[in-house]
């Protein structure tokens, strides 16, 4: 697809790609770190700030600087509304959309996007290098968002800015580009996420959102007919999408006697919501998944379902560590170290011993279908079968019993075999408890 990017002599430019992390507040999530504190109090970041190291790489930013040109802006607002296909949009109001920089609207340009329905959005673009918002934490206090920084002894945080017509806030890592939903407006999630997943997720958020164009999905449920929830783990994270239906795939579902058992797919892996008029004729029940159905998610999302009968005929095993968003609680010695910087991340290692392949056969064929858990699911073991076909499990890596099967089954295994598991991979082990 034709991306938020600008082509130059047929090369792709990325206009504006940040890699940020994800934080939470109140009111608020953003793609920024800055939700909670940037620095911890009880540390002394004095010299870190001041170190010719930190300079250097300040001055580095200062020139790698450049602003968003008027042309480039349009290029975004069209490329993110063009995921939204519920709302039709046109421009706000420049003052009503500047409103929502408050004391720092003369560092930005704004260009503000409303529907007559009272959905709206503001984008704010960085002028110059100076930045106002530099090594401010951002959070909503009473419902107003302030920008506040540690004081002197860095004993409380001190305001500094108050943006008071701002309902929710989002804004890239560097903070040059801000994105806003102001008070008294809804917010057009379907856009806000093709926003996040722009800047938090990189390259990787950008070749997502081609999919989701050409997988005719949705990141948010469509306002209007019917469609199917699905959720199904993309590496260790949970992944909901939704896929809008026509009016004959409806009926296919609702006409069809072949119920699939909710084993095969998970707890809520798959839901139906009908549309008004199916609704009212036929009320089907929104957790009876029919065959139909199923081949439409395995179509759009290559759902896969697995269970514990293809759990046989394992010529070979592979385990690999993947990053997961956040730190698990630890409790056994399989605890892992923060996989967001750690070096075991992307490890793997291969089982190919066939007694081991047939205990590992034992341990996943004899779990017991189970409810979601919350747990870190992020070693991603691949079975490769006799015939050639593969199937995927996920295993906690913190000691739970819990795994997941395909996309979204969960399943219970018996104490301590999980963990046993883990130790057939003794390389990965290693790694993961140093």
């Amino acid at each position: 697809m034709n991306s938020v990017w600008g082509k130059e002599g047929g090369k792709v430019k990325k206009i504006w790609m940040m890699t940020a992390a994800l934080g939470l507040g109140i009111w608020l999530t953003g793609c920024s770190p800055a939700f909670v504190p940037v620095e911890d109090p009880s540390e002394s970041q004095t010299e870190e700030r001041n170190s010719p190291e930190t300079e250097k790489e300040d001055q580095r930013k200062d020139l790698a600087f450049q602003p968003i040109s008027e042309e480039e802006r349009r290029r975004i607002v069209t490329e993110l509304e063009s995921f939204d296909g519920d709302h039709k949009f046109s421009d706000m109001d420049p003052e009503k959309a500047a409103s929502c920089g408050g004391e720092i609207r003369d560092a930005y340009d704004f260009i503000g996007r409303e529907t007559e329905n009272g959905y709206g959005y503001v984008l704010g673009f960085r002028k110059g290098k100076e930045d106002p918002l530099q090594d401010l934490s951002i959070y909503s206090i009473d419902d107003v968002i302030e920008a506040e920084k540690w004081n002197e002894d860095e004993s409380i945080f001190e305001k500094v800015y108050t943006f008071e017509n701002v309902y929710e806030m989002y804004y890239t890592e560097a903070k040059d580009v801000l994105f806003f939903v102001p008070s008294g407006m809804e917010e057009p999630e379907e856009l806000r996420k093709a926003f996040t997943y722009s800047l938090c997720d990189g390259d990787e958020g950008v070749r997502y959102l081609e999919t989701v164009k050409e997988r005719g999905v949705r990141m948010s449920s469509p306002e209007d007919g019917g469609y199917l929830t699905v959720r199904r783990f993309e590496d260790a994270e949970v992944l909901e999408e939704y896929i809008p239906l026509t009016e004959d795939q409806e009926k296919e579902i609702t006409g069809s006697d072949e119920i699939i058992d909710p084993v095969m797919y998970g707890i809520d892996g798959i839901t139906y919501a009908a549309s008004q008029e199916i609704y009212e004729s036929e009320n089907p029940d929104p957790d009876e998944i029919t065959v139909p159905a199923l081949k439409i998610a395995e179509e759009k999302c290559e759902f896969q379902t697995v269970g514990t009968e293809d759990m046989k005929e394992i010529t070979s095993a592979e385990l690999e560590v993947v990053p997961i968003s956040k730190e698990p609680e630890k409790n056994t010695d399989l605890a892992r170290k923060d996989s967001a910087d750690s070096e075991v991340v992307g490890i793997s290692e291969m089982l190919q011993d066939p007694e081991l392949l047939k205990r590992l056969e034992e341990i996943l064929a004899g779990a017991s279908f189970d409810e979601a858990k919350e747990c870190p699911y992020n070693g991603i073991l691949t079975l490769t079968k006799a015939d050639g076909t593969q199937v995927v499990v996920r295993l906690a890596s913190d000691g739970c019993d819990s795994m997941v099967y395909g996309s979204y089954s969960f399943y219970q295994a018996a104490g301590g075999e999980v963990a046993e598991i883990w130790d057939m991979f003794p390389e990965v082990k290693a790694e993961i408890v140093k």
